[in-house]
């Protein structure tokens, strides 16, 4: 799954204001960000087999440090922890740290939808996986639905951010589409692409997220 975690985030905005959104979106991927680094430095395994599923030839033989379940787990509480205690204690940090734990979990849940079984019940053993991804067309309309229904649930406390919001959006469906018609061939360019992805969204967030006051606020000359 791709954009289709990204629904979490905007969810959790909803849930807790309080939350800047580029912190949402680096929560909802957290799990594929230490997955793109682990794989980069050898310690998690996929191959690139054309046609390995109808989405993506991505064969995700071994990931149990980052999308196990005890794994996910282990990051969901991670989160939730470092949350609660670099979070002003005005905001409502209880909340906002349970919030963040959530949107780290969702990635795991939201991965059992598409993967085939490929996540671990327990490190390496015992794999899950529903297969959406062997089904083409369904699994870009679950990602599309998924995101739009969760961005047009949180719109009403984006105020002046509405627009930017769906501009972004819209960008991201691109991305999603664009992700089953050109697919690199080799695993590291794999990787690299998507870690440059979840990076530049995380920027396009803090873009969307800025107040029109902060916009408009420009140094004076001297």
């Amino acid at each position: 799954m791709l954009i289709g975690h990204y629904a979490a985030a905007f969810a959790a905005r909803r849930a807790a204001p309080a939350l800047p959104l580029p912190l949402c979106f680096a929560a909802c991927q957290l799990v594929d960000l230490f997955w793109g680094v682990l794989v980069l430095l050898g310690i998690e395994k996929l191959r690139i087999i054309p046609g390995f599923t109808a989405s993506n030839g991505l064969d995700l033989y071994f990931m149990p440090y980052t999308h196990g379940l005890p794994a996910a787990l282990t990051w969901s509480v991670g989160a939730a922890v470092l949350t609660w205690y670099f979070f002003p204690a005005r905001t409502g940090r209880a909340r906002v740290a349970v919030v963040i734990g959530l949107v780290v979990a969702s990635h795991w849940l939201l991965d059992l939808l598409v993967h085939v079984p490929d996540l671990p019940l327990w490190f390496d053993g015992e794999k899950a996986g529903l297969g959406w991804w062997n089904y083409r067309v369904p699994a870009l309309l679950l990602e599309l639905a998924l995101l739009w229904g969760a961005l047009l649930a949180c719109l009403g406390v984006m105020a002046e951010k509405r627009i930017r919001c769906l501009l972004l959006a819209g960008a991201m469906s691109a991305i999603q589409v664009m992700s089953l018609v050109a697919q690199p061939d080799q695993p590291v360019t794999m990787v690299m692409e998507l870690l440059a992805t979840h990076v530049a969204l995380i920027g396009a967030a803090y873009w969307a997220d800025r107040r029109a006051s902060q916009r408009r606020m420009m140094p004076l000359a001297g």
